[in-house]
């Protein structure tokens, strides 16, 4: 399953940079969305709320609800 990172861009509007990863077995291959939602997350943690998460099927998560799924999952960068 694909997961996505939005901030004001239009669902048809994916990217590479909006690429948070893929997991795939209980593995997440990250993306480049992955980095910039770790340095949000670091560095900026006031822009969390205009966040958005999505997944392949267009579910939309909450980052707190996207990372208590990558927790469980391998991280492959």
């Amino acid at each position: 399953m694909m997961y996505y990172i939005l901030f004001n861009e239009k669902d048809e509007e994916l990217w590479d940079q909006n690429t948070l990863g893929e997991e795939s077995f209980g593995s997440f291959y990250t993306g480049l969305g992955f980095i910039a939602l770790n340095n949000i997350i670091n560095r900026e943690p006031e822009l969390l709320s205009i966040i958005k998460i999505k997944d392949e099927k267009g579910k939309d998560y909450k980052v707190t609800e996207f990372l208590d799924k990558v927790e469980k999952w391998k991280i492959i960068t």
